[in-house]
């Protein structure tokens, strides 16, 4: 079988793998999917037979460097695994001057490739980095035209599409196996710049029309691309703090006692009252006699109750697992600023600090399983598409769960 066929076929089937397995991982409690599109453009560059050096492009005597730009969607299926399309048009070319040639070439490439984030695959798995190492890889296809001149005289030779092909406007037509890696820079939720560089061999020798020596042609896209991430899950504003707080058990957030103030009591004095009283007399006339107040008595003195309040604060639980929405490094946030945004009570959010960040946390649990419903039900409901479960030790934050 053709080395390059059961490669492809190899990376379909990795692909499928990847995706089946994060579909599980994501039902199963992963992070919210999103999507993201994304702009880049940077260089082109030919690598195969007809070139004058093996790796470096020359400048001179025809210029080997050329560019390209993209348009790519990408659906991030959690934080390790994503996929991606892309489309992609630039040019090449390259120089041979023992053999007196040169050559000119443009292409539309569109590729499916799989993403694999090394910083979540090999540690914690967070969406709140400032920098993403990444892997990318999959199968694409290209339509080519290319154009062979003589070197000192500039007339055309040779030529490879340019209308007798089967692909877009009579370009060549054929198949793509990419690579690359990457690097992600986390600007915003919803905004990043990143690098990446990817190489791509194809299905034969011919783009230079040369075929000799490696039975594949091979070009290289290095570039620049800036994100935009979207169809995230809304935020929940109609949800109010009563119905956050209604949602969780009331002993898994601790509430500072309230302080109750000495009342004093006393018994309201009772006075007599003058009561008429009817008397008869020798002229059978009633008379009002007016009989004279008993002394007051003296009022009972009652000693005020005295509740005694425990001044000391809660005591720090040993061991807790916290749900972790937001970080900052060196400067903290607002809590009113968190409360705002997310829709959650501002005395239910804590702010720690961890190896310079500022984190805010929510909830206190005793297990992993707990902490996780409400990191699911804080995506879901509050928007925090970004929560994760934390471990805290005698109030510091662990950098690994347990």
């Amino acid at each position: 079988m053709d080395p390059f066929k059961l490669l492809l076929k190899k990376t379909l089937f990795t692909l499928v793998i990847l995706l089946l397995v994060n579909q599980m991982v994501t039902a199963q409690g992963g992070a919210a999917p999103n999507w993201q599109i994304n702009i880049n453009g940077g260089t082109s560059l030919f690598f195969g037979d007809m070139k004058q050096y093996r790796f470096w492009p020359v400048t001179n005597n025809e210029n080997e460097w050329r560019l390209g730009a993209g348009l790519m969607v990408s659906r991030q299926f959690s934080p390790v695994f994503g996929l991606r399309g892309q489309g992609l048009f630039g040019q090449l070319s390259g120089t041979r001057r023992s053999a007196n040639k040169f050559f000119e070439n443009d292409y539309l490439e569109f590729n499916l490739n799989g993403t694999l984030n090394i910083n979540n695959l090999f540690g914690q798995k967070r969406d709140d980095r400032f920098m993403n190492i990444y892997l990318t890889g999959g199968i694409g296809i290209i339509n080519y035209n290319t154009t062979v001149y003589a070197l000192d005289t500039k007339k055309q030779i040779a030529s490879v599409g340019n209308g007798n092909g089967k692909g877009i406007g009579g370009r060549t037509l054929e198949g793509i196996l990419t690579g690359g890696i990457g690097v992600d820079f986390r600007l915003s939720d919803k905004l990043s710049i990143n690098l990446e560089t990817a190489n791509r061999i194809m299905n034969s020798d011919m783009m230079d029309h040369w075929v000799n020596g490696f039975p594949y042609d091979v070009y290289n896209y290095t570039s620049i691309g800036l994100s935009y991430r979207f169809g995230m899950k809304s935020r929940s504003r109609g949800v109010s703090p009563s119905t956050y707080q209604r949602n969780i058990p009331q002993e898994q957030y601790e509430v500072e006692p309230k302080k109750e103030h000495p009342v004093e009591v006393t018994q309201p004095s009772k006075e007599p009252i003058p009561v008429p009283v009817p008397v008869e007399t020798h002229k059978e006339k009633p008379v009002e006699v007016i009989v004279p107040p008993e002394p007051k008595p003296e009022p009972e003195k009652v000693e005020p109750e005295v509740v005694v309040v425990n001044e000391q604060p809660a005591p720090v639980r040993q061991f807790e697992y916290r749900v972790q929405i937001r970080a900052r490094y060196n400067r903290p946030l607002s809590l009113a600023y968190i409360s705002s945004k997310y829709n959650i009570p501002q005395e239910d959010i804590r702010e720690d600090m961890h190896n310079g960040y500022y984190i805010y946390t929510v909830g206190s649990f005793d297990t992993y399983e707990q902490a996780r419903e409400e990191r699911n039900r804080l995506r879901a409901y509050h928007g925090v598409t970004d929560a994760f479960v934390v471990a805290f030790r005698n109030g510091e934050r662990l950098d690994k769960l347990p």
